[in-house]
């Protein structure tokens, strides 16, 4: 008989592997197809480290988009007789001693101010089409018919198609995958006409602290054409005080680069100006005519200037006609930007004009810190290249398949999920921590926040796609000991890493910035992350400095009360949510989960290394308040009044302590019943975009998958996805809503520690879930 058994189980099939997902059906069924000019938002391409916005034509033609990198930056010189030496902050009462925080100097505000626009990211150049209508006179946005652009994801190429008075143009734009470089064909029967070409733009420099438009394209910088300039290349340099770069403009074929002649000097006319949205527009050509100043023009696009709201509660534009030099012209821009018109936009310009029998126009544009090699890429060979490199990226780490599913709401997530991935591949793959809006726009002056880093990179361990996370994330090292001095400074041991800096590493003035804590442990967390991943004794070393310090400022800042002998944080402290006075908050609820969950890994790791657990840490973690609790509910922070009432917005924190974090010091049905209390009572209209992430992995955790899912789908205004992925939730675009998208959706289909023995445990019953290459959350 029991031969018989195993002869019967011998001749069994062996159930069939799952066969793979077919990732490029996957990717592709989100390929993005826009039909309309959009003035504010991009399409782009490019590495990670650099990456190029442009309108319906392909290029920077009508809407003044930006060319960024993770190294263009300026820093201008400080106010005349100051020094930064003479900067000292302010000293602030903490537990009995003054400690020394960097907000801003009251005795130096200008050197305040110089700290917190210095350094500033920078627009690299303006590459745009150059088209004049059959009359000489310049075409604008609306001369264009029939425009059709799409962006193929699994190669990264953009196509735009446009008629300009019923002659068809085509333009291939890509991003170099190596190289800081776009290169664009432009075919048309315009350019044998003598009609079309294309020109290249510096954008002066305007430090402002948000910007969609990044400069300030109406007084452009000059690029000095370098003398050994050869046939079909331009070697050019542009300078901004200590600031240089280098530009290589390289094309195929017969044309010339020149500046264009510069029209006589004359007064500018204004013809029409409209303010509105939409359907809805006011004629506002007297207001636009008392802003002329001789042959310049400049004016405040918002609903003070014209004394009314035309079209409330949607995004608004100012779109102006003017004749200058014997052409007419439109432009516009976004509501609260200044629209400018100067003779200098146009002196500046470098045109690439086809010869007159050309049939085609292609060219390679590149911009680096240093000189650029002798030979550019052709753009049949970026084209090559970007077929290459983009499917490499699709197939290599972890992929999530809904189509399955019968949830009809399965193809918006799917969509949102790809989507983000290719954003975060071109504006956060470089090697500095992204800002915000990654190399879309200016928000904060381009700086980037390591408390956001965490939504912004962490979803690259889950997805394993280490060579995206591990170009940024070695920025930890770089201002190691930097942290260290500043720990110092404070009377702390460790590092206490910054909130709110450029690549140097100097904080900018703050309060909030000086005071806010939750990114701390952010290093530990990675640290943990990578051992994961990559558990071998390489890994222990890289990171045991950094976990070790950081281990220490955690265990250093926590304040032993006397009077309870507990440990507690604060004050001064700013919590996540930023929205509590600093000076009385104390003991808030993600802090004290995260401090729990930092010093317990960075004993593991000292196991981990055969190291000796550290005894003052130890204290520290035992003796930790108790995370605060309400009529059986999580609050915000010890002794906090009116929660439900009056701080029932910005960041529902406290469930990041068990959804973000795997709770340590958590009650599990005191956070069940604080999420459904949350979920009851929120005002999710004064929410951030890596809220609902955060709130569905908190309900994934608790058993409830239904929530988790529709947090992800919300129709909040502060989680919306374009059609292109771009996202909102704070300054636009808002890529902590991208990561922390993607990151949820993996946790949500991989699991995590201690996650129910099934598949996609954070998905519920209607959902068919196939996930390859993903690994779970902590």
């Amino acid at each position: 008989m029991k031969t018989s058994l195993l002869l019967l189980f011998a001749l069994a099939p062996l159930a069939a592997p799952a066969a793979p997902i077919d990732r490029y059906a996957l990717v592709t069924r989100h390929n993005v197809e826009l039909r309309a000019f959009d003035g504010e938002r991009p399409i782009q391409v490019g590495n990670g480290e650099f990456a190029f916005g442009m309108d319906i034509t392909g290029l920077q033609t009508f809407a003044p988009f930006n060319t960024m990198s993770h190294w263009g930056w300026h820093s201008g010189p400080l106010p005349a007789g100051t020094r930064i030496e003479d900067f000292e902050g302010e000293m602030r009462d903490t537990h009995g001693r003054p400690v020394r925080y960097p907000m801003p100097d009251p005795n130096h505000p200008e050197i305040s101010d110089w700290l917190a626009s210095t350094p500033h990211a920078i627009n690299l150049g303006r590459v745009g089409l150059v088209l004049t209508k059959t009359d000489g006179s310049p075409a604008s946005q609306d001369d264009l018919k029939n425009p059709v652009q799409k962006l193929d994801l699994w190669s990264g190429l953009v196509t735009s198609r446009f008629e300009l008075e019923g002659v068809p143009v085509t333009v291939k734009t890509a991003g170099h995958p190596t190289l800081d470089a776009i290169s664009v064909r432009i075919e048309s029967p315009l350019i044998k006409a003598g009609r079309l070409s294309a020109f290249l733009a510096a954008p002066g420099n305007n430090p402002l602290q948000f910007a969609n438009f990044v400069g300030d394209p109406s007084r452009p910088g000059v690029f000095e054409r370098a003398p050994e300039t050869g046939k079909g290349r331009a070697d050019l340099v542009r300078r901004m005080d200590e600031t240089v770069y280098h530009v290589g403009l390289a094309w195929q074929g017969d044309a010339t680069l020149d500046t264009p002649p510069v029209p006589v000097a004359t007064a500018l006319e204004i013809v029409k100006a409209e303010y509105g949205a939409a359907d809805k527009w006011m004629d506002v050509t007297e207001v636009a005519k008392k802003a002329v100043d001789g042959e310049r023009f400049s004016l405040l696009a918002n609903n003070a200037t014209f004394g009314t709201d035309p079209n409330p509660a949607v995004g608004k534009r100012l779109r102006v006609t003017y004749l200058y030099g014997g052409k007419r012209r439109t432009v516009e821009t976004t509501e609260n930007e200044v629209l400018r018109i100067d003779p200098d936009s146009e002196r500046n310009r470098l045109v690439l004009q086809p010869a007159p029998n050309a049939s085609a126009l292609s060219f390679t544009c590149a911009f680096s810190p240093k000189a650029l090699p002798k030979d550019l890429p052709s753009p049949e060979a970026t084209f090559a290249a970007c077929r290459h490199k983009w499917p490499a990226f699709w197939k290599s780490g972890g992929a999530i398949d809904l189509s399955g599913s019968s949830d009809p709401r399965w193809k918006e997530l799917e969509r949102r999920i790809v989507l983000s991935q290719y954003l975060m591949k071109v504006n956060e793959a470089g090697s500095l921590p992204p800002q915000e809006s990654g190399l879309v726009n200016n928000g904060w002056f381009g700086k980037f926040h390591l408390e956001m880093v965490w939504w912004h990179a962490s979803h690259w361990a889950l997805w394993n796609r280490w060579p995206e996370l591990n170009r940024g994330i070695g920025f930890y090292r770089d201002i190691l000991d930097s942290s260290k001095e500043r720990a110092k400074g404070q009377g702390y041991l460790g590092a206490r890493w910054p909130k709110a800096i450029g690549p140097e590493g100097r904080e900018w003035p703050h309060e909030i910035h000086a005071l806010l804590m939750w990114q701390q442990p952010h290093p530990i967390f990675f640290a943990e992350l990578d051992y994961r991943a990559h558990p071998t004794r390489a890994t222990l070393e890289r990171w045991q400095p950094i976990v070790e310090a950081t281990a220490d400022f955690l265990a250093s800042s926590a304040f032993n009360d006397k009077a309870t002998g507990r440990y507690v944080l604060g004050p001064p402290l700013h919590l996540v949510s930023e929205n509590t006075d600093p000076y009385t908050t104390q003991n808030p609820t993600f802090e004290l989960g995260y401090w729990r969950f930092g010093l317990r890994t960075s004993q593991q790791w000292r196991t981990r290394m055969g190291m000796t657990p550290r005894p003052e840490w130890d204290k520290v973690l035992k003796g930790l308040a108790p995370l605060p609790q309400q009529e059986g509910l999580y609050v915000l922070h010890e002794g906090v009044k009116g929660m439900w009432t009056s701080f029932n917005f910005e960041h529902p924190a406290i469930t990041g302590a068990f959804g973000l974090l795997p709770g340590d010091g958590v009650d599990r049905p005191t956070m069940k019943r604080t999420l459904a209390k949350i979920s009851e009572t929120w005002n999710f209209n004064r929410t951030w975009g890596w809220d609902f992430p955060m709130l569905a992995m908190c309900a994934a955790r608790l058993g409830e998958p239904d929530r988790a899912v529709d947090f992800l789908l919300t129709d909040a205004p502060g989680f919306q996805f374009d059609a292109r992925g771009l996202a909102t939730g704070g300054p636009f675009p808002y890529f902590p809503s991208n990561g922390g998208l993607l990151y949820a959706v993996a946790m949500m289909a991989a699991g995590w520690d201690d996650a129910p023995k099934k598949a996609a445990p954070g998905f519920p019953a209607g959902w068919k879930v196939r996930y390859e290459g993903l690994s779970p959350a902590l």
